[in-house]
């Protein structure tokens, strides 16, 4: 879903390559959101998506500059790209807000609606035609998410409903990017996007700052109102890590759909379940229960189909 922005650059179609691109690329998501997690229970969420993101947009101003020039900060339409920094923004805070208290292969499940959230939303927004079998499987897709949720029962938490948001503050990413068409280049998106992100987490922190430290209390408000703290070396190194690996990732998953068409490629994309479920096993001790296996395994299934008969739609 990062480079649906990319599709008009698809100058060859090598789908084996494009696919160990696209699975290498979530591997490298899964490890960030999995530094993130860890490091989330000793630093402020937003301290460490600052280090990140400063540290990502040092590494791709560097790359900009070897392959363009100061051409990477020229933008023809800088304003939407700045509010695909404020969706990105919303969709990351909330979700990696939801990993100090979910499990990850928990959040990744109900993240993966995202996809189901574009085919919803490209109807009002973009006026495109949706025929039943993909209404009904996005229908499908998200009766999987109540039951992974259970809402209304002891076991429910608000935590666990979040990276629902975060799935629909990301799904309108992909489509603001169809309204930005082909006029901007992929790494000066990337750079107008992180510095946004950026400054909205600096400002966030300001505010939080304004708080008083009382009012902060405890779980979600608490991890939200979170003041900064001087980190170690080690675990500053561990936040500028996240920002290098969610580069790689970012570049990877560009060329993945640089060199495969998309209907080949975006089915992998949900190999980050599989790998946000052994990284979360290894790092942290979880096992997914046998609701979020279940629902996992319906919105992938769903997801894929949409892709499916968006495939057979453009007979592509």
């Amino acid at each position: 879903m990062h480079a649906l922005v990319l599709r008009y650059m698809n100058v060859t179609h090598r789908p084996l390559v494009g696919i160990v691109y696209c699975i290498f690329a979530l591997l490298c998501f899964a490890v960030q959101d999995s530094l993130i997690k860890l490091l989330a229970d000793r630093y402020a969420v937003l301290q460490i998506l600052c280090i990140r993101s400063l540290a990502a947009l040092l590494i791709l101003i560097f790359v900009g500059q070897y392959l363009l020039g100061f051409r990477v900060f020229k933008a023809t339409q800088p304003l939407p790209m700045v509010l695909r920094g404020i969706l990105a923004f919303l969709a990351f805070t909330t979700y990696y807000l939801a990993l100090t208290r979910i499990p990850l292969a928990e959040a990744a499940a109900v993240y993966m609606t995202a996809p189901l959230f574009v085919t919803m939303l490209s109807v009002p927004l973009l006026g495109e035609r949706v025929g039943w079998h993909r209404w009904l499987a996005v229908t499908f897709g998200f009766c999987a998410v109540v039951i992974m949720l259970n809402p209304g029962s002891a076991l429910f938490r608000v935590e666990a409903a979040m990276p629902l948001f975060s799935a629909l503050c990301y799904a309108l990413i992909p489509i603001l990017s169809r309204k930005i068409g082909f006029s901007e280049h992929a790494l000066t998106i990337a750079v107008y996007t992180i510095t946004s992100f950026l400054l909205l987490c600096l400002l966030a922190s300001t505010i939080v700052y304004s708080v008083p430290p009382a009012a902060t209390g405890s779980g979600f408000t608490g991890n939200l109102l979170q003041r900064w703290s001087l980190p170690t070396l080690a675990d500053l190194w561990l936040m500028a890590l996240s920002g290098a690996v969610f580069t790689a990732g970012l570049l990877c998953i560009t060329q993945a759909y640089r060199v495969a068409i998309v209907s080949s490629v975006a089915p992998f994309e949900y190999s980050y379940l599989v790998w946000a479920s052994l990284l979360g096993y290894l790092a942290f001790g979880d096992l997914p229960g046998s609701r979020t296996v279940l629902g996992s395994v319906a919105v992938v299934a769903c997801g894929c189909y949409v892709l499916y008969r968006e495939h057979v739609r453009r007979g592509v």
